[in-house]
């Protein structure tokens, strides 16, 4: 069977040289032209050639194609030599070649990669990545970092468990938690990128919790993408089980993001407005993932029986079929976010702790 080829962008003549030899000749298709890592992880070649100067070549890329069967081919101008081989193999790459080589030369580099490749089915299976859980909402104000300090909590009391801090517009959870804004997840994603073995001084302890802050830059850098998300999501590998994200409101999000979580926790508070705010975030999160993997959680529920009913009945009537639980009032979390504490006695952290049984059921 003729392979499926991905080609990574690039500025040379030699992608064009060998896509139009495959289309006279075959031997090989070419099913994508890769602009970025995001394209490069979701395609579906069985090989991808690439530049020793491509901007999104790194070794952590490489490692997770690898570990999705797809073999990894670099080129480079032979003007340059060796330095330009070794950054290729530095990188973990399959095999090299010249820029200048002939369409029939790429073709059997191809061959000879996939030749020696173990199928991923007679693989053992592995986990490149811990269970993933996003906590987002409708707005801000409607304690999304409260439930994900809190679910942590209670996770870490039974699995490894790392919080990170991925809300773009209003990271909040190194405020939370009393802890220094440095590092953060800048910092982390340096590492899990360049030096996976630091990254661990990124990670902040809170007891047993590890904590990755939020950015730090006020807003004036880019925003993390989905791929350096995913990155740091796998390198956090070594060193939990699970991982819960603070994304912050569902409308901020870059698309696609969502559907990379193993379970997606929609926060919304307990007033009618904030209501009809939360089904339509629902709605939103329900058109990117399954149904199953979905829980909704409404905040801030006052003792009152007959507001309790009324909000968890509208909720309950527009999503019959997901999970919903109501965390309660409580006065002891103003406190303890003023102190940078976790009120694991009140009752609001035992709600918390029996929606951690549920998500961990659905995860199991």
């Amino acid at each position: 069977m003729s392979p499926d080829i991905g080609l990574a962008a690039s500025a040379r003549d030699w992608p064009d040289r060998l896509h139009r030899f495959l289309l006279d000749h075959g031997g090989g298709r070419v099913v994508d032209r890769v602009m970025g890592p995001d394209q490069a992880l979701s395609g579906t070649f069985d090989v991808i050639l690439i530049d020793d100067v491509c901007s999104f070549l790194t070794p952590h890329l490489v490692s997770t194609l690898k570990q999705r069967g797809v073999e990894v081919i670099g080129v480079y101008v032979p003007e340059d030599g060796a330095d330009a081989k070794r950054r290729l193999l530095e990188c973990g790459i399959s095999d090299v070649i010249e820029t200048q080589a002939d369409p029939e030369e790429f073709l059997e580099k191809v061959r000879q990669a996939l030749a020696h490749r173990v199928e991923p089915a007679t693989r053992p299976p592995t986990r490149i990545r811990p269970l993933t859980i996003a906590v987002t909402g409708a707005t801000e104000g409607v304690g999304m970092t409260e439930v994900a300090v809190a679910l942590s909590c209670a996770l870490v009391e039974r699995v490894a468990t790392v919080l990170v801090d991925l809300d773009q517009q209003w990271p909040s959870v190194a405020q939370r938690l009393d802890l220094p804004v440095h590092p953060n997840i800048r910092t982390a994603l340096d590492h899990a990128v360049h030096d996976p073995g630091r990254l661990r001084s990124a990670l902040q302890a809170r007891g047993d919790l590890l904590v990755i802050g939020g950015r730090a830059d006020g807003g004036q850098a880019p925003p993390i993408t989905r791929h350096e998300a995913l990155t740091l999501i796998e390198a956090l590998n070594p060193f939990c089980e699970v991982v819960v994200a603070d994304l912050g409101p569902v409308r901020g999000l870059e698309g696609g993001l969502l559907r990379e979580f193993d379970s997606v926790i929609v926060v919304g508070s307990a007033t009618p407005t904030a209501v009809a705010r939360s089904i339509r975030a629902v709605e939103l999160v329900r058109s990117s993932v399954s149904r199953s993997s979905i829980l909704i959680a409404v905040n801030m529920v006052t003792s009152n029986p007959f507001h309790r009913a009324q909000t968890i009945g509208l909720v309950g009537e527009a999503f019959s079929d997901l999970p919903i639980v109501a965390l309660p009032h409580d006065k002891h979390l103003p406190h303890a976010s003023w102190n940078g504490s976790i009120a694991s006695g009140a009752r609001y952290a035992k709600a918390v702790r029996a929606m951690s049984e549920v998500v961990a059921g659905a995860l199991a």
